[in-house]
């Protein structure tokens, strides 16, 4: 019995500790190791919410978001294109996509300003992101809903009109 226990005790430990590596690792990660880190298809619910947590918060030592209006134009379209990349992915949770809403109001200037000087049209596709992201979340967290909706095609495909 007391095995048993201190057994999942251990593992809850260990869980605890490959968690507390992850988003060590993530926080020190740039642009480059985070699409890196998706690419490897090590990307676990955690690891991404991570990353989209570290392109939003200020940093305390040097005060300043992820990206800024100074920093290089492939920078910033490279985080533009990662939180659509993200969006994509099949893991989606909840909080994702709230913490990836909060990044397009975030930068929402900086990638207006991004769009009127590169001729880039970010702020559509990552609205679009979105907006699909979140269909697709929500047809998978509500599977009556998917199926009211078929019913209703079927429905509708039988009926002859003359």
């Amino acid at each position: 019995m007391l095995k048993k226990l201190f057994k999942n005790k251990m593992q809850d430990r260990s869980e605890e500790k490959k968690k507390k590596e992850l988003i060590d690792r993530i926080s020190k990660m740039d642009i480059y190791s985070m699409w890196h880190y998706l690419d490897e298809g090590n990307s676990c619910e955690l690891g991404v919410e991570e990353i989209v947590k570290k392109l939003i918060k200020k940093e305390e030592t040097a005060k300043r978001r992820f990206i800024e209006i100074s920093d290089s134009k492939f920078k910033v379209d490279k985080c533009f294109e990662l939180i659509m990349n993200i969006l994509e992915h099949n893991n989606l949770t909840q909080k994702i996509l709230t913490l990836s809403e909060k990044f397009v109001y975030i930068y929402s200037d900086l990638i207006k300003e991004n769009d009127e000087n590169n001729k880039r049209n970010y702020e559509e596709k990552l609205n679009n992101s979105l907006f699909f992201a979140t269909k697709k979340f929500s047809d998978k967290t509500d599977p009556e809903k998917t199926e009211c909706d078929i019913k209703i095609k079927k429905s509708t495909k039988n009926k002859v009109t003359v």
